[in-house]
């Protein structure tokens, strides 16, 4: 594990790469009832990065990551809101865009924005569609 990478830190990467992925896809909330470690587990076996959150690899805990998320003081990208059972992914800047969004997480993590990409859409399809509201995917973003 590279240095300074906490539990909490993994915890905030795993968070904030994962909602800028899901706002990519379309995904306006996920219902809190969803299997979301049993998704989170499928879609971190085979994503290269994997490797670099071990925490979050052993014990999950995805629905403790994004409760938590609104309150983290070092979310500075993205995070996830919670309420009327559903988590909603929201840009933590209203000035910024998705693609500015993307730099910033690529910046701040070290993992290519098309990597939380194919993460997200890895584990939204582990999702049951039921406990997925979607919108259309954004275009343009195919550099990403």
């Amino acid at each position: 594990m590279p240095a300074g990478l906490t539990r909490t830190r993994q915890a905030t990467e795993i968070g904030e790469g994962l909602a800028v992925g899901c706002l990519v896809a379309g995904v306006h909330a996920i219902g809190t009832a969803a299997a979301l470690d049993t998704a989170l587990v499928r879609a971190l076996e085979p994503w290269p990065w994997a490797a670099r959150y071990p925490a979050i690899r052993r014990t999950p805990r995805l629905d403790d990551v994004l409760r938590r998320s609104s309150g983290r003081r070092s979310s500075r990208i993205a995070r996830w809101s919670s309420s009327s059972g559903q988590f909603v992914p929201q840009l933590c800047d209203d000035e910024w865009d998705l693609p500015a969004a993307c730099s910033e997480l690529e910046d701040a993590t070290a993992v290519p924005a098309r990597r939380w990409c194919e993460l997200a859409e890895v584990f939204l399809r582990g999702l049951d569609e039921d406990h997925v509201w979607r919108g259309r995917p954004l275009d343009g973003l195919e550099g990403f």
